[in-house]
């Protein structure tokens, strides 16, 4: 799959971009590429997710494209970016699923908080799946776009689809990690908390003697 960067061009190669590859005039080296649109996220995940399908064997696509729909309403409450939670959503799984690299997403211009959130969401080889939602959880973007990961993925009505076994086994997956995500989330800020309660200890002043003369 090829992963031109997303300015709205189809890919032309069976490799991935360079880093470089979002530069596309004479402007000197050190100059920042543009900032993509939420189009050009769209357009980038669906050309690195093509013909790849899901679990119920539709496009998968779909899958991000729901799980950016949800966020784009679940995120201002959870307090994050709407629009950031929407760029995250429409590209959690290009790292995971295509030739496409986090430095591929940063040299486009994609903000460094977008970046950061799909490396938690990123599900690393030989990653135990504690370790791994214990990176999401310390993630305050990537923590709203994996809960509307895991309601989408726990859809009953796409579940039903796959045989009543094979959708119970799934729906109990599903609900066991999204209890450990949540436990890691609280241990998170309670360990922040902890850490933002401790204060230095107090410097005590230190005795003040009467002068020589003495009092009369």
């Amino acid at each position: 799959m090829g992963s031109s960067p997303p300015d709205g061009t189809p890919a032309t190669s069976a490799t991935p971009a360079s880093p470089a590859s979002p530069a596309t005039s004479a402007s000197p080296a050190t100059a920042a590429p543009a900032v993509p649109s939420l189009e050009d996220a769209v357009a980038l995940a669906t050309r690195m997710h093509a013909g790849q399908r899901d679990k119920a064997g539709d496009e998968y696509i779909g899958h991000p494209r729901r799980v950016m729909d949800t966020v784009s309403r679940t995120a201002g409450p959870a307090g994050v970016d709407p629009l950031a939670a929407q760029f995250a959503a429409i590209l959690h799984d290009v790292v995971e699923d295509s030739e496409i690299t986090l430095e591929h997403l940063t040299a486009a211009g994609y903000p460094t908080l977008v970046v950061a959130a799909v490396d938690a969401l990123s599900h690393r080889p030989d990653e135990s799946m504690r370790d791994y939602l214990a990176r999401v959880a310390a993630d305050p973007l990537a923590v709203v776009v994996k809960h509307a990961d895991m309601q989408d993925n726990s859809d009953p009505v796409r579940l039903a689809r796959l045989g009543a076994e094979k959708a119970q086994a799934l729906g109990q997956r599903y609900a066991g990690r999204r209890a450990l995500l949540d436990d890691l989330v609280l241990q998170h800020h309670r360990g922040a908390e902890e850490a933002s309660a401790v204060k230095p200890s107090a410097v005590k002043p230190s005795a003040v003697k009467p002068s020589a003369g003495g009092s009369s």
